[in-house]
């Protein structure tokens, strides 16, 4: 969803310093700037975040890519190969990757490196830094330190013997406490119930977090209108869907009366794009045969 990859951002520009530790899996890190890379030549995702930070030993470029899900479009690995190659090329710095999956089972087959070729030939080996939220300990991050990180708490590994009713109430409670302004709390509260979601009910943050406190949060109601407009948009485009799929049984069982349309109701309902049953309504009108409707809609 979009707007994961706001509130993350907001998130990252508000705690650099929790999420370039994680990243780094080092608190002797000091972040000096957010870098921007909406000119870059290669696409950079919205939920990607590059900053200038100081280690004991460097400077360097830390480049953060935050996925709900596996990579669908591109192979990880290749991604993060493009996005160092460009960052190490227009900064001349060291550059250090991470991509941190937030959904339970997500990157578990990202190896964190990218590599071809051998000695003879020459070649490549780039690696960079994979974190499972699932796989960390969630008491790890319930501190002072990582007020910026308490939104992913509930992916995280609650302590053994544990359930996750009380993991996520626990996780509730240090949000409450945090030492913060008001609407950053509410912020890091709803974050907390959006992220949380993808690995709990959500009914279980409703019982944990009133929505009234999560109305001070800025995101709230510009998440709660896009869910609305979705919600209305895919009523629209399923509406249209019901209505093509209507006309093209009614075409049909005008001239063709004697043919069992039961089969060609489920292949169509099984079609998602409303242009392509647009398609099959001009072809239901205009087919020769029923043998040649079939064939259209095989094809």
């Amino acid at each position: 969803m979009p707007y994961y990859d706001e509130i993350v951002k907001h998130l990252m520009d508000r705690f650099p310093d929790a999420f370039a530790a994680l990243a780094l899996a080092s608190i002797d890190v000091e972040v000096e700037e957010k870098l921007t890379t909406e000119q870059s030549t290669i696409k950079m995702h919205h939920s990607d975040m590059t900053f200038r930070v100081r280690l004991p030993d460097e400077e360097a470029i830390l480049h953060i890519e935050v996925q709900t899900d596996d990579s669908r479009d591109k192979p990880m690995s290749l991604r993060m190969l493009a996005y160092a190659s460009f960052l190490g090329l227009q900064y001349e710095l060291p550059v250090y990757s991470t991509v941190l999956y937030l959904r339970p089972g997500a990157g578990r087959t990202d190896m964190g490196y990218y590599e071809y070729g051998n000695a003879t030939r020459g070649g490549l080996w780039f690696k960079y830094t994979v974190i499972r939220l699932a796989e960390l300990e969630g008491t790890s991050f319930l501190d002072a330190a990582s007020v910026g990180l308490l939104p992913f708490t509930p992916l995280m590994r609650p302590p053994v013997g544990m359930t996750s009713e009380a993991w996520v109430e626990k996780c509730v409670e240090t949000t409450v406490s945090a030492r913060v302004d008001d609407q950053t709390r509410a912020t890091l509260l709803f974050a907390l119930s959006i992220f949380g979601s993808l690995a709990h009910s959500p009914e279980l943050f409703q019982a944990f977090i009133s929505e009234e406190i999560m109305r001070e949060s800025p995101f709230y109601e510009v998440v709660m209108q896009r869910g609305i407009e979705q919600g209305i948009e895919q009523g629209i485009e399923q509406g249209a869907r019901e209505t093509s799929i209507n006309n093209i049984l009614a075409v049909l069982t005008a001239r063709f009366c004697q043919r069992d349309l039961q089969p060609v109701k489920y292949a169509l309902e099984a079609i998602p794009d409303t242009d392509r049953l647009t398609q099959l309504l001009q072809t239901a009108a205009l087919t020769p045969t029923f043998e040649a409707f079939l064939q259209a809609l095989d094809a």
